[in-house]
């Protein structure tokens, strides 16, 4: 089981990477139409392929819902406030509050409970992935873009994956994994071609690394870290899931060290180190 977290940690850290090496080269809608599009037909071709059983049909807008909330309005929303320019690092800031968001609605929809140490370490991990973020933060609030509309849309992208984390463990937590990520994959399509025409995105060069960020985005992002996310999302609490994706955004920061040549402060390896061991402290047996 530590060797899936530290993968899909991995995965979901190059999400991040990813959003960078696509600018100038696919306006990011359009890069989330197509990943979501191709995604669903890939999972909807390996469950014809393997005879899944689909949902019922009354079961069928739970995931669509699923689907919609985790990957299509999160991404969408979040994508809409940068572009209206909010800060990449408060967006970073709101989405450090996710874990306890889906603490929270957990307990209020299934009534999951986590242990005082496990919110302990979750606060601590928080603090040390605000500590990460702080360099960006400073001069992100030194240039502004935090209007009521980008501020509303970063909280509403965030409220949209926690609410979808946490749909996960519903009543579809039963239902074959392949056939409800074509349902899911292909629902939010829906929701980022609609982001897309709102926008009035159509960028995509027509070149080699524009085509090998879509295959990464569907064969990793999707097909490797999304379904990673869904299958733990079935075996273990959310809130537990939900915690360890705080590492996520200081290994990014390592990663675009190494690819990008961006520095790394002293109080971004502080902080990196804190984040992990609230995530390890919030995994450790009583």
């Amino acid at each position: 089981m530590a060797l899936l977290y530290v993968l899909l940690v991995l995965i979901w850290s190059t999400g991040f990477i990813t959003g960078k090496l696509i600018v100038g080269l696919i306006d990011p809608n359009v890069f989330l139409s197509i990943r979501f599009v191709l995604a669903g037909l890939l999972f909807l071709a390996i469950a014809l392929w393997q005879r899944r059983r689909f949902p019922a049909w009354q079961e069928l807008p739970k995931h669509i819902i699923a689907g919609m909330l985790m990957n299509g309005f999160y991404l969408g929303f979040a994508y809409v406030a940068i572009a209206k320019g909010l800060p990449a690092g408060i967006m970073a800031l709101i989405g450090a509050l996710q874990p306890a968001l889906v603490t929270l609605l957990a307990f209020l929809l299934i009534r999951e409970k986590t242990s005082f140490k496990g919110i302990l370490g979750m606060l601590v991990g928080m603090v040390g992935l605000v500590l990460v973020i702080s360099p960006a933060l400073e001069l992100d609030m030194s240039h502004g873009g935090v209007t009521l509309l980008t501020f509303t849309l970063a909280c509403a992208a965030i409220f949209a994956l926690s609410l979808g984390v946490t749909y996960q463990k519903m009543s579809i937590s039963s239902s074959d994994i392949f056939s409800s990520m074509a349902i899911q994959n292909l629902a939010a399509s829906v929701v980022s071609i609609g982001f897309m025409l709102l926008l009035g995105e159509t960028l995509f060069a027509v070149q080699l690394e524009s085509f090998l960020l879509v295959i990464w985005g569907v064969l990793v992002l999707s097909g490797g870290g999304v379904f990673l996310m869904v299958w733990l999302l079935r075996k273990v609490r959310a809130s537990q899931v939900s915690t360890m994706l705080l590492l996520a955004p200081p290994l990014a920061a390592v990663e675009s060290y190494f690819l990008f040549s961006e520095s790394m402060t002293t109080i971004q390896i502080i902080g990196f180190v804190v984040t992990i061991v609230g995530v390890y402290f919030s995994r450790a047996k009583l």
